[in-house]
């Protein structure tokens, strides 16, 4: 067995480098301020009621200004102030409101829901009601994205409170039970989805509660970094490149469900570059493999997809990467092999790497309190490496989390680059994730959105068209 302990990856913002997206947005600005052709005004739409409403433009204006970092904290890197979000500090943007943009919902039509027994019921009439003022705003008045309240008579009702993924170390294979209840916040998102605008939900209590979950600057950082990334078509940092390698994509390949879990798995590929700019698209029904139970492409799926998803690529993105590295979670089979290594020749790439990133129940332990460090890669064979995305970090001086971290298996299945390499990019692209700016995710983005796209891919027929954008499903 080697060890290898991987630095934290360097992330690249409008004037200078930092591994911390809130220390780099903060002292060196948003990546996009490179750029001339940029937008500097966010126009919100907003859809809640009335009171909540006015808790949404309080908390805006509170996002204007300077908020200090969390009072007497042992862990200050880890809780850091807020620069605020204007146009002379790292954002180099404002946030624009009206009552224009604003559509109020009647307290009247919200008890006449809850009066409905059942609950599939209720959360169907109460998708239909935020749609049709999202629909409003969307189709009739200028914005760059929509930011829904979830009140407070929704909560255990509607709304079931779950616990998140900051409260419980989340697997890629845990069991996943029958979505027989419809889910309010996949369900609002996927009717909507066709309007082209990106929803925020909020919670009524986050807004009104200071003293529950994040503290205010936590709270600001992922809140106003998360409307920036669905906004403004663009993201606030990228992964440092060296310009003397070639051009490199990252695409994950997954399968997600019917809500009833009784339906055939459709496939789905999400492809990213450097930047994390990248498409989303679906594939086809794919049947269960008898032998491991597991959902796998035939050789010609495997290459429609493949291609499909480059395709759309170079449309979007306006170049053909020079390398590809693929991530699954689960195994390989023969017939996808044939079929990925056909559609990467056929698009004219020259390298490549297959990779499948799996949970693991290996652990490590190092002497004192801490468990081991991000960054920490076990080698213990030429294909299979553990590697801790989670765990101790130097910088915040602690392990910020609640229970013992879990490492992720590593197989390298097919090629070019070294292990090292392909753990390092593993590493760098757990950090492209903006919904959180506490830079210690735990999956990359290729697998992390798997799950969300999916979430919400169910929630659309076959004759809806997804959007190709990340932001319409985080």
């Amino acid at each position: 067995m080697k060890y290898h302990f991987i630095e934290e990856p360097l992330l690249e913002f409008g004037k200078d480098e930092h591994f911390c997206p809130r220390q780099g947005i903060a002292n060196y600005d948003v990546y996009d301020t490179k750029f001339t052709a940029r937008k500097t005004e966010i126009l919100i739409g907003i859809v809640g009621i009335s009171e909540d409403v006015e808790k949404l433009n309080a908390w805006l204006e509170r996002c204007k200004s300077f908020i200090p970092s969390k009072a007497n904290t042992k862990q200050p890197q880890l809780f850091t102030s807020f620069c605020g979000f204007n146009e002379n500090t790292g954002f180099r943007s404002k946030f624009i409101t009206s009552t224009e943009i604003t559509r109020v919902i009647n307290n009247t039509d919200i008890r006449e829901i809850l009066k409905i027994k059942n609950r599939n019921e209720c959360v169907t009439q109460a998708v239909e009601l935020f749609s049709d003022h999202i629909r409003f705003i969307a189709q009739n008045k200028l914005v760059d994205l929509i930011v829904c309240i979830v009140p407070k008579s929704f909560e255990n009702k509607i709304v079931i409170e779950k616990k998140t993924e900051e409260e419980i170390e989340e697997r890629l294979d845990a069991e996943e039970k029958p979505e027989l209840e419809i889910n309010f916040r996949r369900a609002l998102k996927a009717s909507t989805m066709f309007l082209g605008k990106p929803l925020q939900l909020i919670r009524e209590y986050s807004l009104s509660n200071p003293s529950k979950g994040q503290d205010e600057a936590t709270k600001a950082w992922n809140f106003c970094t998360a409307l920036y990334y669905k906004a403004m078509q663009t993201v606030p940092w990228k992964l440092k490149r060296d310009i003397n390698l070639p051009m490199v994509c990252y695409v994950g390949i997954s399968f997600y469900r019917s809500r009833d879990k009784k339906s055939i798995q459709t496939s789905l590929a999400q492809i990213f570059n450097e930047k994390g700019n990248g498409v989303i698209l679906r594939g086809t029904p794919v049947e269960i493999d008898k032998k491991d139970r597991q959902p796998h492409l035939s050789d010609k799926q495997a290459y429609d997809l493949l291609l499909s998803a480059l395709k759309e690529y170079k449309f979007a993105l306006d170049t053909q990467p020079a390398r590809l590295v693929l991530h699954k979670s689960s195994k390989y089979s023969i017939d996808e092999l044939d079929g990925f290594r056909k559609a990467i020749n056929d698009a004219g790439i020259s390298s490549y790497d297959f990779v499948t990133i799996k949970e693991t129940d290996i652990r490590f332990f190092r002497d004192g309190f801490y468990p081991p460090q991000r960054g920490s890669m076990f080698s213990l064979s030429e294909t299979s490496h553990i590697l801790y995305t989670r765990g101790s970090v130097d910088y915040y001086k602690t392990y910020p989390g609640l229970y013992i971290p879990s490492p992720l298996e590593i197989r390298t299945v097919e090629f070019d680059s070294s292990p090292n390499v392909i753990c390092e990019e593993v590493l760098a692209l757990s950090k492209m994730n903006w919904n959180n700016t506490q830079f210690d995710g735990k999956y990359p983005i290729t697998i992390a959105c798997a799950r969300k796209v999916g979430e919400i891919m169910k929630y659309l027929s076959e004759a809806d068209k997804p959007q190709i954008r990340y932001a319409f499903y985080m």
